[in-house]
C-alpha cells in the first residue's frame, strides 16, 4: 500500500514538474515585426493570423512562461484607418499583452488612387492602441503632438517604456516623416530615421529616460523599427541611419555607461539579422526579426528574471496560411 501511493505521489510531482519551466528563474517574451497588414499580394493578414495562433499555442504551454510581445513596426502597409483596425483586432486575439511600436509603413496614409497630405499616422497609431499605452505600466508615454521642424510639421512620437521582471523595455520612434520622392512616382514618407533633437524629440526623450535609470541594475532593450547599422549593402543614410545619426546615439549611450544594455530588437530589412550597432560597444547587440509577412516569422526571447540577461533567441514561424485572405 505504502508503495502504491508513493508511486502515485511520484506520478503527480512528474505530472506538475513537465508543467512548469524547471528554472523558475526565466520568462519569455516574443517578437513580430512588418506584419503589414493591406498588404492583400503578400497575404499579410492570413500569416499575421498564423503568427498569434502559434504564438497563443507557445503561451498556452505554461512552461514557456511567455509574458509578452512586442511588435517592432510597420503594422500596416500604408496606415489607413481600415489596416489599424485589423491590425488591432487580430492582435487583440493575443493570450498575453502586447506592445506595438510605430513604423515607417504606418506614417503616411495612402492608397491606390489617395494620399493624404500630411503624415498623421503617428495620430491614428495613438488611438488605435490607446488601450494599450495608456496603461499604467507604460512611462513617459507623450500626451500628444509637438511641433516637428524637422518636416515642419506636428509629430506625436511614440515612445514610451515599460519594465517586465529585470528588463526595462524602451520603445522609440525614429521615423522618418519626410515625404518619398513624388517624382519616382512613390507615396508615403521615407523609409529612414531622424534623431529629432528638438523639444519633445525622440533623442532628448531617450536622453530623459536614460537619466532616470542611472541608478537602476535592470538590463535595458531599446525596441525600435530601423535598426541602427545596416547591412554593408543597403545605403543606412536613405534605409535607416545615417553615419552621423547612428554615431550620436552611440555617443548618447555611452554617455550613461553605467547601464546595462542587451542591445536593440528592430525589423524593417525583412531579414533575420543578429549582430553589433556601435563599434565603440561591442557588446551591445542587434537582432532584426525577418518580417511576418512573409514568413510568419516570431523571436522568442528567453530572460532571467532576476537580472534581467537575454539568455537565448528562438527563431519560430508560424503555418503557412492555406486560402489568401
Amino acid at each position: 500500500m505504502f508503495r502504491h501511493i508513493s508511486l502515485v505521489f511520484f506520478v503527480l510531482i512528474l505530472n506538475y514538474t513537465q508543467g512548469q519551466r524547471k528554472d523558475a528563474d526565466y520568462y519569455t517574451f516574443a517578437l513580430l515585426s512588418d506584419i503589414h497588414i493591406g498588404d492583400t499580394g503578400a497575404n499579410a493578414l492570413g500569416r499575421a493570423r498564423s503568427a498569434v495562433k502559434k504564438i497563443n499555442e507557445l503561451a498556452a504551454n505554461v512552461s514557456t512562461n511567455l509574458q509578452a510581445v512586442f511588435i517592432t513596426g510597420d503594422l500596416t502597409n500604408s496606415a489607413m484607418p481600415s489596416q489599424y483596425e485589423t491590425v488591432r483586432d487580430v492582435l487583440n486575439n493575443l493570450t498575453v499583452p502586447y506592445y506595438p511600436i510605430i513604423g515607417n509603413h504606418d506614417q503616411w496614409l495612402y492608397n491606390s488612387t489617395w494620399e493624404d497630405t500630411a503624415p498623421v499616422g503617428d495620430q491614428l497609431f495613438a488611438h488605435t492602441f490607446e488601450h494599450i499605452l495608456n496603461q499604467s505600466n507604460i512611462v513617459n508615454y507623450p500626451n500628444g503632438t509637438v511641433w516637428n521642424p524637422t518636416h515642419s510639421c506636428p509629430s506625436w512620437f511614440q515612445n514610451y517604456r515599460l519594465q517586465i521582471h529585470n528588463n526595462v523595455f524602451i520603445a522609440l520612434d525614429w521615423n522618418s516623416r519626410h515625404h518619398a520622392v513624388a517624382s519616382l512616382g512613390y507615396k508615403g514618407s521615407m523609409p529612414g530615421a531622424d534623431l529629432y533633437e528638438f523639444q519633445g524629440g525622440t533623442y532628448p526623450w531617450l536622453e530623459a529616460q536614460l537619466g532616470q535609470l542611472e541608478k537602476q541594475k535592470s538590463t535595458v532593450v531599446l525596441l525600435q523599427h530601423q535598426p541602427f547599422r545596416a547591412p554593408f549593402y543597403i545605403p543606412g543614410e536613405i534605409y535607416a541611419f545615417g553615419e552621423g545619426k547612428r554615431l550620436r546615439v552611440d555617443h548618447l549611450l555611452r554617455r550613461h555607461s553605467s547601464l546595462k544594455y542587451f542591445g536593440v530588437f528592430a525589423g524593417h530589412f525583412h531579414m533575420w539579422s543578429d549582430g553589433t550597432a556601435f563599434d565603440d560597444m561591442p557588446k551591445f547587440r542587434q537582432f532584426e526579426t525577418d518580417a511576418c509577412k512573409v514568413a510568419q516569422a516570431i523571436a522568442l526571447v528567453t530572460a532571467n528574471i532576476k537580472t534581467g540577461e537575454i539568455m537565448s533567441i528562438e527563431k519560430l514561424y508560424g503555418d503557412e496560411p492555406t486560402d489568401e485572405v
